[in-house]
């Protein structure tokens, strides 16, 4: 691992804001120094032509003191951040993920949404989580609910080499953490064509979802250097979606994949991954595949 360690945190003024800057203070001591990042720009329309712009809008030198006075005022009224926010002129997902290049975490939050407005993640956060370079920690706001160090961490297992990253980093980044490594598995609808007849073992399904999980925590905790035992093993009948939304309910930390077996590569989230993304119930670490950003 680096050393020293940086996380970048987005920041814009925000509750959401304020609960990762919180996650990533809690998080510190394992994970690095706090980095806030403040990014703006002007409005489409305030740079449109007429006439549908505005007219004497503020220079950028104007817009930048402002920013950076603003920024400046949110960072004093947190606890526990030391450094100046950097702040960027420019679009915020660009600019936060521009500033982790140098940096080995990426936080931000995203606010807790009612259910007409849940299945869909900010731009910013959608942005972050098909590009950061480095894992990404997506925190949702639950008013009145502290911000809880990841002491139970849950990783989503799918044979995939970015589920095995995930854990690798699990493992490595929180050393005292309760790892499970969680995977799931369905009857395939077309499994009575393809075993024959309407009859088939169910059991072959559970085995091999079985010595998936047991394969793959055994060779991370090979990696990382700890007793296999560390790892929990967790086997559950049923879509992954649900599986691994179920196991956020006694974890601290859900990590997953950026991509699993059926995701696009360079281009999009693994279905699974942008699921729970969308709506987490708690803090979601999203971890890129190394061969992405070599």
């Amino acid at each position: 691992m680096q050393n020293p360690q940086r996380i970048v945190v987005g920041i814009d003024g925000t509750l959401a804001s304020r609960a990762a800057i919180d996650w990533a203070v809690t998080h510190s001591d394992i994970l690095g120094d706090v980095q806030p990042v403040y990014a703006w720009d002007y409005p489409v329309m305030a740079t449109a032509g007429s006439p549908f712009g505005y007219a004497g809008i503020p220079p950028t030198p104007d817009m930048q003191d402002a920013a950076e006075r603003a920024a400046h005022d949110f960072v004093a009224s947190l606890d526990g951040v030391d450094s100046t926010a950097i702040t960027i002129k420019g679009d915020p997902g660009v600019a936060i993920c521009g500033a982790a290049d140098t940096a080995d975490t990426i936080v931000i939050g995203t606010r807790h949404r009612g259910p007409l407005r849940a299945n869909v993640l900010g731009s910013v956060g959608r942005y972050c989580a098909d590009h950061a370079p480095v894992p990404l920690v997506i925190v949702p706001h639950h008013e009145g609910e502290p911000i809880a160090r990841a002491a139970r961490v849950a990783v989503g297992i799918d044979g995939s080499n970015n589920s095995f990253e995930a854990l690798l980093w699990a493992g490595r980044s929180f050393p005292d953490a309760v790892l499970a490594a969680v995977t799931s598995w369905q009857t395939p609808v077309d499994a009575p064509v393809l075993f024959g007849g309407d009859r088939f073992d169910l059991a072959a399904f559970r085995s091999h979802a079985k010595a998936l999980v047991n394969e793959t925590a055994d060779k991370a905790a090979a990696e990382i250097g700890c007793d296999p035992g560390r790892i929990e093993r967790r086997i559950a009948e049923g879509d992954p979606r649900w599986v691994l939304a179920a196991a956020q309910e006694e974890a601290d930390l859900l990590v997953l994949g950026r991509r699993g077996r059926t995701g696009l590569k360079h281009l999009v989230l693994g279905s699974t991954t942008t699921s729970l993304i969308h709506q987490p119930r708690c803090p979601v670490a999203v971890v890129p595949d190394p061969d992405d950003h070599p």
